[in-house]
């Protein structure tokens, strides 16, 4: 039987980013990223809207390559090549 881990990032009232789409608000440490890390280490497929996965694709294919990359940032963008991605749009004309 398969497992299936759901991990959401999202705030209290739905959304991730503030009024006028910052996401400034966001502050975690070491502790809270690693937590994190080890919850999305054991997925192997992201689920997300238009606007966040183009934000994702813009950003974490290469971040771990960047010279000033974090210890989360090489982590995350190799979890992030290395997954599936869904992305739910009425929009977005895309690949398979």
């Amino acid at each position: 039987m398969r497992k299936i881990i759901l991990c959401m990032h999202t705030s209290l009232d739905g959304f991730v980013a503030g009024p006028k789409g910052e996401m400034d608000w966001i502050h975690v440490d070491e502790e809270l990223f690693d937590y994190g890390a080890r919850l999305t280490d054991q997925a192997d497929t992201a689920l997300y809207g238009r606007v966040t996965y183009q934000m994702m694709e813009s950003y974490w294919p290469t971040a771990g390559d960047q010279p000033n990359a974090s210890k989360h940032d090489i982590h995350h963008s190799r979890w992030y090549n290395r997954v599936a991605k869904v992305v739910i749009s009425k929009t977005m004309k895309g690949r398979d």
